[in-house]
């Protein structure tokens, strides 16, 4: 008789066993499609954002100025005193200072 009811306790502890597994299979699963669905949510904002990315590339080619010509809205700034490369940006030039980094900026 005792083989009986240890074949029944065997089973009642496999049963638990497994529905503990499938609680555990089923958060991994909700997990998961929470993933996915996030992931495919980014992937089309990804997409967005690179679309208007490429707009904006565009505009910027055409409003760029040319090469040779040095932004003019830089140069008002370099004349007024004021540095415009990026170490320095908006630090008064002292009398007679002459920055090498500006000057690149200005006519590269």
């Amino acid at each position: 008789m005792a083989d009986k009811y240890d074949v029944f306790d065997q089973l009642g502890e496999l049963e638990n066993t497994l529905n503990t597994t499938l609680t555990q299979i089923s958060g991994i699963r909700q997990v998961l499609e929470s993933s996915m669905t996030e992931n495919a949510t980014l992937r089309m904002e990804l997409e967005k954002l690179r679309d208007r990315l490429a707009e904006f590339e565009k505009k910027e080619v055409k409003k760029e100025t040319p090469k040779d010509q040095p932004n003019p809205n830089l140069i008002q700034i370099f004349n007024e005193g004021f540095h415009v490369c990026h170490l320095h940006y908006a630090e008064r030039l002292t009398e007679g200072e002459s920055c090498l980094d500006c000057l690149e900026l200005l006519y590269r």
